[in-house]
Order: structure tokens, then sequence, then C-alpha cells
């Protein structure tokens, strides 16, 4: 028997569902929680939570996206006449400037991401393509090849300890919020 009334079927907000399943996760291990218990958890089909996340590790990945947007947003304002490192650091700064409703969704998606490396594989996709992002603009504003062993290594750098403070601040917290802590360890690259 069904006990939903009749009418439009209801809404599903993904990143309720998300922000659910990563406190599971946090709570009990990636590993020991399915895509059924978070269904479950969530009061919602199977069927419909794997259309809006077609793998469990889609639950943790998915809001960067937006992440990488206000990055490249702030990459492209940035003025001419800034040098690459400032523009990367004021870009990470302001990437990492979450909406008050998604700082404990972050926090939990970073740490669930440092508990399980194997997540790293599914997540590889999003890291490529913004250190992709991070080369052809240092590269087009320093007037050098993307090839450049130079410019690779800098904006690997740059990804890596935007990455390690972000994961840091998951991890301790800290008088600042995340982009804070950002722009203090990038502060000592640029």
């Amino acid at each position: 028997m069904n006990d939903r009334p009749p009418g439009r079927p209801r809404t599903i907000d993904p990143d309720a569902v998300s922000l659910l399943a990563l406190r599971l996760f946090d709570e009990r291990t990636y590993d020991a929680v399915s895509m059924d218990d978070v269904a479950a958890e969530a009061g919602v089909s199977r069927r419909s939570l794997f259309r809006l996340f077609p793998t469990k590790g889609s639950l943790v990945w998915g809001g960067l996206d937006e992440f990488r947007e206000r990055f490249e947003d702030a990459l492209a304002s940035r003025p001419h006449d800034e040098s690459s490192g400032d523009a990367l650091r004021v870009a990470y700064r302001i990437a990492a400037t979450f909406p008050a409703e998604a700082v404990d969704l972050t926090r939990r998606r970073l740490r669930v991401i440092r508990a399980n490396p194997s997540l790293g594989q599914e997540g590889a996709f999003f890291i490529t393509e913004l250190e992709h992002t991070l080369v052809a603009f240092v590269a087009g504003r320093d007037g050098v090849s993307e090839e450049d062993l130079a410019v690779q290594v800098r904006c690997a750098v740059f990804a890596a300890a935007a990455d390690a403070a972000l994961t840091w601040w998951a991890l301790h917290g800290g008088a600042g919020g995340p982009a804070e802590v950002v722009d203090g360890v990038l502060a000592g690259l640029v």
C-alpha cells in the first residue's frame, strides 16, 4: 500500500541527500555504507537515488562543480596586470568562500575524501580538470607554453597547497574559515 498522496512526485534535494550520505560515511566509514543504506536513510527509492547520483562516489564529489565554477569565474575576472600568482591566490580564496549552508557539507566531504583514498580515483577527473584550468591560465598570463615545466610544477604546487589547506580546515577548523586558511597558505607561495 502506498501512503503517499496522489499528485506530483516530491522533489528530492540533492544537497540534503548528499549531506545525509556524508554524515553516514563520516560516522560508519565510506565502505560500510551502501547506496541502499543511503536511500533508506533519505527516504527515497534506490532508483531515484541512482538518478541523482550514478555512483556512491558522486555523493561525495558531486558538489565540487560549484567550487570549480567559482574558481574559473574568479580567474576570468582578475585584472590583466595582476601577476598569475596573485590571481590564483585570489581565485582560490573566492572559490573557498562557501555559502553558509554548504560549510558543513564541504567539511564532511573533505573529511570523507581524506579518510578514503580510493575516492581519489573517482575525483581524479575533477582534479585534472582544475589543474588544466590553472596551467592554461598561468601559461596565458605569463606568455609561455602550457608545456613549460616551471608552469606545470608551479600549478601542481598551488593545487596541492590549496587542497592540503582545505583538508586541514576540514579536519581541524581553526580561527578562520576555509577561505582564510587557503589564503594564508597560498600567501607563502606567491
